[in-house]
């Protein structure tokens, strides 16, 4: 008799701890009809332990009320204590301190976030070495400002020797105009900036050598100051085709230097052709 009564004991916990576990919503279980609730019956009893005697089940009937209160108040404690941990652990998270963190590490990932290239390019000629490669970022409510970083080169065949130059540029797209329905191709009328150019190498210098008289040439020539206007013609990548880049630009610009302008003021035999620099370009635009 005690055997079975602790058996029984043993599946009401056991089936307790399954309804916790699986527990379903309260509409979920006003839905429930009486053919239902009778083979959830059935099938629950179907575990029931098989009493060996028909008097053998009269004390666990007798006990059934005492179970069920157990399992009700079991419910209830489980209750609170989630709803105090959750109280606990949204008290346990201060809110400035947090806010704090997490605006100072969000304004920390988009600066290294702003200086990741976003474009790359390749251009020859324009007065900062035949060859040039470089990368850049464009940027603006309509990126019309682009900054370029460009590395040169200028062959010794060119050249009394092989020489390198770097190149700073800032350029600026007033308006752009999108060609045809598909808006695949778009031009740009007018582009227009500045740059500063370093050259390595014999025969440039940032002051005057003191072999020269002191004001013959008056300034450096290792470092250039340019301006230039140009056009552009841009490929929009359609999405399904895009892998590294979303567009291709090409373009071409016409650049003079301050050397070559104050050369040309009080030189008449000096025309537009003499110092003007035609140069042009590949651009990628990655994102």
């Amino acid at each position: 008799m005690e055997t079975n009564t602790a058996k029984w004991w043993t599946t009401k916990v056991l089936l307790a701890l399954l309804a916790l576990a699986t527990v379903r919503p309260a509409a979920a279980a006003s839905s429930l009809t009486p053919d239902s609730f009778s083979a959830d019956r059935v099938a629950t009893d179907s575990l029931m332990p098989r009493p060996l005697a028909a008097d053998s089940m009269a004390p666990c009937t007798a006990d059934t009320a005492g179970a069920d209160a157990v399992i009700a108040a079991l419910r209830d404690s489980i209750g609170r204590l989630n709803r105090t941990l959750a109280s606990r652990t949204a008290a346990d998270v201060p809110a400035g301190p947090d806010s704090i963190y997490r605006v100072r590490t969000g304004r920390y990932n988009r600066f290294w976030t702003h200086l990741v290239p976003r474009q790359f390019s390749v251009q020859f000629a324009g007065s900062i070495g035949l060859y040039s490669l470089g990368v850049g970022w464009h940027y603006g409510s309509r990126e019309q400002w682009e900054t370029d970083l460009l590395w040169g080169y200028v062959p010794k065949k060119h050249g009394s020797e092989n020489h390198q130059t770097l190149t700073i540029k800032q350029r600026f797209i007033p308006w752009e105009i999108y060609l045809g329905n598909h808006r695949r191709w778009s031009f740009s009328p007018l582009t227009t900036g500045a740059f500063v150019n370093y050259i390595y190498g014999e025969g440039f210098w940032k002051s005057e050598p003191s072999r020269y008289t002191k004001g013959y040439y008056g300034f450096g020539t290792s470092v250039r100051f340019h301006v230039f206007v140009g056009q552009r013609w841009e490929y929009h990548i359609p999405r399904r085709l895009q892998r590294i880049h979303r567009s291709v630009s090409f373009y071409y610009e016409l650049s003079t230097c301050d050397l070559y302008v104050v050369s040309a003021i009080p030189n008449r035999r000096v025309g537009l052709t003499d110092i003007l620099s035609l140069c042009a370009g590949i651009r990628w635009d990655i994102f």
